[in-house]
């Protein structure tokens, strides 16, 4: 796939260059309100006054504008993305600056980081950190999309292994400099249309809860508000003077009881809390959540797990009549999973064979970390190639591997071993047991898996199938 200069110059101008803007608008109505009224004390013989509040005002300004230099300084080094890429155009690999690329070119991969969404279409072996953005901290193995899919529409999550996110860091890649030996991706989104765009819009335009905080402070105001229209009404009913000086009289007493230093006073308060959360190296993109955050007594977390804890543990593996012999144990309930006796030759083979794990170059085995717990907790499985398995000196060959399906929530392999072509899926024990025939389930089944649930243990469900016998 190839597109020209033209529909690249459309493309370019519909999507933008390949850069992330950061706008900061400081509009407040307080400073309006502030201004009027030191131009309101400085015609009228009490400029003395309007030069403290002009200096208070610059003083609270410069010092707020700092700290908040400081946190936006942040900001653009998270969305500032600068460097080259070598695109493929006309035939030839060119290197071209990263603003320049558009959706639809096709690049050579190179480590370093990716600044823009790409689709592998061809590679040998790529490794990327995806940590940046999922918090996983294992290296992810990346295939090139599978001709066998042609008929369906690519999709990010349909095809989440052969997707390169903006933010990722691509650690191994072929280093071919032939079209034809280099390992190449298709730009699908570029800018603030990508994963990292869009993570940090959805940062920065997150429009908070509204507390009772904020209600309270506006009825506060709202109450100041209608004394100062009484009061200045009041003033032009009783002095019977010229109209001008009435004003100016009314002026001073609506600053009396809307002080125009009160919003400085909190301005400055939420700068130094900024500078203070800064020093814990963390950054506000919302000053006024600093006060709500005073009235805050509970906060819940989601991903417990990454901030206790980090990686999981292998327990065990069950066949049918072992989890039915289960009793739940209430002082430890993970010792209760743990069987004594040694794992069912068919879940061995299992454990080793489903699984999408590759080989890095030093030859660790990288992917998804239940994964490679469970191909560890097989001591006499070996994987040899993205093709082959060793499984007790015997060698397993794969003819198809599919990638985990996040909307059936399994995934599967076919292998030939012994002349016998075998399926075995994993997967969520709901999804497990909608595929399998029932009478061909454990008894209680559906129980059982709830209470591991239920008990804090990570659980799949491995059925295999045996297709035909090969000659």
């Amino acid at each position: 796939m190839r597109i020209g200069g033209c529909q690249r110059r459309r493309r370019w101008g519909a999507m933008g260059p390949n850069v992330l803007d950061f706008i900061q608008e400081f509009s407040k109505p307080f400073y309006l309100y502030q201004n009027f009224m030191v131009w309101t004390w400085a015609p009228f013989w009490y400029y003395y006054m309007a030069i403290v509040n002009t200096v208070v005002r610059l003083t609270g300004g410069f010092v707020v504008a700092f700290f908040q230099y400081g946190s936006d300084l942040d900001l653009y080094r998270l969305m500032v993305m600068e460097g080259t890429a070598d695109v493929v155009r006309e035939g030839e690999v060119v290197t071209v600056d990263q603003t320049d690329v558009v959706p639809g070119d096709i690049v050579r991969l190179r480590p370093g980081a990716a600044n823009f969404d790409m689709c592998i279409v061809q590679s040998k072996r790529v490794l990327v950190d995806e940590s940046a953005l999922t918090g996983e901290v294992h290296p992810i193995a990346k295939i090139p999309l599978d001709p066998a899919d042609s008929h369906r529409t690519y999709h990010p999550k349909t095809h989440k292994s052969s997707t390169i996110s903006a933010g990722t860091t691509i650690l191994e890649c072929g280093e071919g400099q032939n079209i034809e030996d280099a390992d190449l991706a298709i730009v699908t989104q570029t800018g603030s249309f990508t994963a990292k765009g869009e993570l940090l819009c959805d940062v920065l335009s997150y429009e908070r809860h509204k507390f009772k905080f904020d209600t309270e402070v506006q009825l506060i105001l709202f109450i100041l508000c209608v004394e100062a229209a009484v009061l200045l009404s009041v003033v032009f009913s009783v002095l019977k003077d010229h109209w001008c000086y009435s004003w100016f009289y009314a002026m001073f007493v609506v600053g009396t009881v809307l002080p125009p230093l009160l919003p400085t006073v909190f301005v400055v308060s939420v700068g130094i809390s900024c500078k203070r959360l800064q020093r814990k190296r963390i950054t506000c993109t919302d000053s006024r959540g600093i006060l709500v955050a005073g009235k805050v007594r509970k906060a819940f977390f989601d991903k417990t797990g990454t901030l206790t804890k980090q990686g999981i543990n292998f327990v065990s593996a069950l066949e049918g009549e072992e989890l039915n012999n289960l009793t739940a144990s209430k002082n430890n309930a993970e010792s209760s999973y743990v069987c004594q006796n040694e794992i069912d030759i068919e879940l061995q083979i299992g454990l080793s064979v489903c699984h999408t794990l590759s080989l890095s170059a030093d030859g660790e085995l990288v992917g998804a970390a239940v994964d490679r717990m469970g191909f560890s907790a097989v001591p006499n499985s070996q994987l040899l190639d993205e093709n082959t398995v060793s499984f007790d000196g015997e060698k397993i060959e794969y003819l198809k591997k599919f990638e985990f399906d996040h909307h059936t929530m399994t995934q599967s392999v076919i292998i030939r071993h012994d002349n016998n072509v075998t399926v075995y899926v994993k997967g969520a024990p709901e999804a497990i047991g909608k595929l399998c025939i029932p009478s061909s389930l454990p008894s209680h089944f559906e129980a059982k898996a709830r209470q591991s649930a239920r008990d804090g243990i990570y659980q799949l469900g491995s059925p295999d199938s045996s297709i035909s016998r090969m000659p």
